[in-house]
């Protein structure tokens, strides 16, 4: 893990805040939104963002070191799925 991958108290905290309440849910960008939610923006920086054109998710490794914790603390794998994916799932168009 390199220095800047290091996960900060606040977003640990809130890491296990979202866990207390998304239940079984294994989706990473819900799961993550819900943590940018309740971090100051100096802390969602360290976050991917989607890619420009595709709008896909490309996992930084913070965020890969982000869905590691949760998976230690809560024992559920969080999946990076395709925009595809996700809209199936969600019913979203």
């Amino acid at each position: 893990m390199t220095p800047n991958c290091k996960i900060s108290d606040r977003i640990i905290e809130q890491i296990h805040e979202v866990a207390s309440y998304v239940g079984d849910c294994d989706d990473w960008v819900t799961v993550k939104k819900e943590i940018m939610r309740g971090i100051p923006s100096t802390l969602r920086s360290k976050f991917s963002r989607r890619h420009p054109i595709t709008k896909e998710q490309q996992p930084n490794d913070f965020d890969r070191e982000v869905i590691n914790y949760y998976r230690e603390v809560t024992g559920v794998e969080l999946r990076v799925r395709t925009l595809d994916e996700r809209r199936e799932i969600f019913d979203v168009l």
